[in-house]
Formats: structure tokens, sequence, C-alpha cells
């Protein structure tokens, strides 16, 4: 039972390489820690090491005894670390849903932390490079149509459902430390039929440009209606940072 901690911290440090190794803990933490956590993963390994070798002292018949006691509470943690490990070899590395983004939003576009961020003027210059996180940000600033007008859209998220049936979210996640601090930026776009040609969750790049739309239920009635959609693969880093 002594050597659970150890078969866990062992098992954790081997997952947490492979991550490192398949350029995936992007996918948990922001990439400035991603030597940090290698290298921390590093000691691991040579603890793990020293703890194999470094002998262990016997136990007091007392001792057993009272090991003996706490049997079904060691047996308990036991399964309880197993159930972790399992889910952390089986699981395969992921990305936060859109059950997270429904579950973190404040709004139809969610508040940005880079919201003053963004140099709002009046030319179409650099708008082709701009994330969800800036599109975002500009809705937050300001709702005025002809401001976005001629402004050419271009940016890659994923797709969330809006609460209106002929308008998608186009969300990223914005992150500062890691998933679990992940906030939700999004930019509504409307394409009817969206869920017949498109799974929720799907990475998209979409272009197009800004409308009024009266019909629909967003701030402002302001959507991104596409002049294209394309499908895409996961990128190497989801979250903006």
């Amino acid at each position: 039972m002594a050597w659970r901690g150890v078969f866990a911290i062992g098992v954790l440090t081997v997952i947490t390489a492979w991550l490192g190794f398949q350029g995936m803990l992007g996918f948990y933490i922001h990439p400035r820690y991603n030597v940090f956590t290698l290298v921390m993963a590093a000691i691991g390994v040579v603890l793990i090491a020293i703890s194999l070798v470094v002998p262990h002292t016997g136990h007091s018949h007392a001792g057993h005894r009272h090991a003996r006691g706490h049997s079904l509470m060691e047996w308990l943690s036991l399964t309880l670390v197993a159930v972790v490990v399992l889910i952390a070899l089986i699981l395969p590395p992921t990305t936060l849903s859109s059950y997270t983004a429904e579950n973190r939003s404040f709004g139809t576009v969610a508040t940005s932390p880079a919201a003053d961020a963004i140099d709002i003027d009046s030319t179409t210059s650099g708008f082709e490079n701009l994330t969800v996180r800036d599109w975002a940000s500009l809705l937050i600033q300001t709702q005025d149509p002809t401001f976005f007008r001629g402004k050419p859209f271009s940016a890659l998220g994923t797709m969330t459902e809006s609460g209106d049936p002929d308008v998608f979210l186009l969300t990223r996640f914005v992150v500062t430390c890691c998933a679990v601090d992940a906030q939700p930026v999004s930019v509504p776009v409307y394409f009817p039929g969206w869920q017949d040609e498109f799974a929720l969750d799907s990475w998209v790049t979409v272009e197009g440009g800004f409308q009024v739309l009266p019909e629909v239920d967003v701030p402002g009635n302001l959507v991104v209606v596409s002049s294209g959609i394309v499908a895409e693969e996961v990128p190497r880093e989801p979250y903006l940072f």
C-alpha cells in the first residue's frame, strides 16, 4: 500500500512527459509553463528512482495491527488512485467543449480580457488577421454597424450554440494560467441549417462580413454572415493567451 502514491505520481509524470513530447500540454496549461512543467516531471522521475533504490524500514507488530485497522481506508484510497490513473490513461487529450463555454459564458459575446487592447479606427487594414478574441473585443466596444461595414472577417474557432437555431457562436477559450481558468469569447455567425452540416464543437474557419439582421436575437442584431466555412483540425494551441 505504501507504493500507491509512488505509482500514481510515476504514471502521471509519464503522462505529463508524453503530453509534452506530443506538443499537447497546451490543451491544459499556458505555454509559458511548459518548460517548468516538464522540469518538474523530470524531477519526479528522479525522486521515484531514488525511492526505488533507498531501502525502507519495516514496521513493528503493533504497527501492523494498526495498519490492519485501517485496511479499508487504504483500499479505498488505492481504488481512488487507480481510478484517477485509469481516467488519465484512457481518456484522450481534448480541448474544452461547448458545455464548458455555456457554463462559463457571460453573454452572447463573452467578456474579453483584451477589450481595451484593440485600436478602433475606420480602416480595413489588419482586420484579416484578428482572432475571435479580437473581434469579440471590438463587439464589446461598439455595436455601430457602420464601423464593421466593409471589414473582412476571418477567424478560427469552435461551433457552439447561441439559442437561435439560425446562429452559432464561433468560440475560443482565453487562458491565463491553465484550462481551469479558461473563459470563452464568442462571435455570432448567421448560418441557417448549420447543425445539418457541422457537429457541435467542430473546429472551423469562418470568412464573411458583419451585417445587421433584425430577426436574430444577439446584441445589436449584428452578426457575421459567412461567405465560406471550412472544417479544420484541432490546432496545436487551441486556446488564446
